[in-house]
């Protein structure tokens, strides 16, 4: 009996595992302009001109105090807003829940020409060394036309 639960495992390992080698997907352009980036975008590269923002929108565990932070951040990007929303607000929404995942988006407005590389990581801040995840994105930034 045993050997089945192992099985499932080892399956959902594979699929995990061929998931995270998936190529990076392209920013998404929303309606009001904002470039939007989540996790699918990891290890891509991004083009924006001079006043354009960029939202990066990553699932997370805050209420086990697992947070992203943003530990490389080119100059010429200003962090403009910083949010938080429950990922199933139906549930996560009503009286007397608590915990589950939530998205953490990080609003950056170009505010000059410039190239580089944004560096984040899902962990405890109290908890030196210890990364549960790492998201990375290059970054261009050519003057507004």
């Amino acid at each position: 009996m045993l050997l089945r639960p192992l099985f499932v495992l080892a399956l959902a390992g594979s699929v995990l595992g061929a998931c995270a080698r998936l190529p990076a997907q392209p920013v998404t352009e929303m309606a009001d302009g904002m470039l939007y980036a989540g996790v699918e975008q990891d290890g891509s590269a991004v083009a924006m001109q001079v006043g354009q923002t960029l939202r990066i929108e990553l699932e997370t565990i805050p209420t086990a105090g697992y947070v992203w932070e943003i530990v490389d951040k080119p100059d010429f990007l200003d962090l403009v807003a910083e949010n938080t929303r429950p990922t199933h607000p139906e549930v996560q929404n009503q009286e007397g829940f608590t915990g589950g995942n939530h998205f953490m988006a990080f609003d950056l407005k170009a505010t000059a020409p410039g190239k580089a590389t944004i560096n984040m990581l899902n962990h405890r801040p109290w908890e030196a060394g210890e990364t549960i995840g790492t998201w990375r994105m290059d970054v261009t930034v050519t003057p507004a036309q």
